[in-house]
């Protein structure tokens, strides 16, 4: 709970969490309750049960959709923010593209399995098969989702810049150091300068010295 962003952290989970619940869910109940029990209706009950089906389970299907697709994303924008421990490390992003990508032909399945165009029409004539490949789909997005939680992180380490003013104060007493040298002192500073560097002073070293008041 250290983590700034813990609040934000939290929302997307439960996010992620009710979609997968949702449209996984669903999915499960379709394949395994629901379309055996159809093929025993007369066909106008069985009609009358797919609409009614499809017109209620395609609003929770956008809604799951929806809030997969924007907690995903987001989650894998934040990873960003984290080192992650071997053998996964720099894979992690690559793993959860994988796992974000998954997710689509899911949502394109479920939203044809829930449509009305002619495209939905002959995806619901292979109904089974269809429920079949978006479980599969589903349970390995899960599999890698719950591996990809388990992988140790921390935070990576904010980069620190010197404060501006405190570099203005090393530079004033520099400055003053300078002011208070005498010609001969300005001199010698400046040769130095110019053996060990190889600096020249523009106007020579007598220019380190300032003028002083009468």
């Amino acid at each position: 709970m250290s983590d700034s962003l813990f609040p934000v952290l939290l929302i997307l989970r439960y996010m992620h969490i009710l979609g997968a619940i949702a449209l996984m869910g669903g999915t499960i109940f379709m394949r395994f309750a629901l379309v055996p029990v159809v093929p025993g209706l007369d066909e106008k009950s069985r009609a009358e049960l797919h609409e009614g089906v499809r017109s209620r389970w395609a609003k929770f299907v956008m809604i799951a959709a929806a809030l997969l697709l924007i907690s995903g994303i987001a989650n894998l924008g934040l990873a960003a923010r984290y080192d992650f421990d071997a053998p996964v490390g720099k894979l992690y992003n690559m793993i959860a593209g994988v796992k974000l990508i998954l997710a689509l032909p899911i949502f394109l399945f479920a939203s044809f399995l829930t449509g009305r165009s002619e495209t939905a029409k002959k995806f619901q004539a292979n109904r089974v098969m269809w429920l079949n490949v978006n479980l599969a789909l589903a349970v390995l997005m899960v599999l890698i989702g719950g591996f990809l939680r388990f992988v140790g992180r921390d935070l990576k380490p904010e980069k620190k810049s010197e404060p501006i003013g405190q570099v203005a104060v090393d530079v004033r007493k520099l400055g003053d150091k300078i002011a208070g040298l005498n010609l001969k002192q300005a001199n010698e500073l400046s040769d130095y300068i110019k053996q060990t560097y190889g600096i020249e002073p523009a106007s020579g070293g007598s220019q380190l010295v300032p003028e002083r008041k009468q």
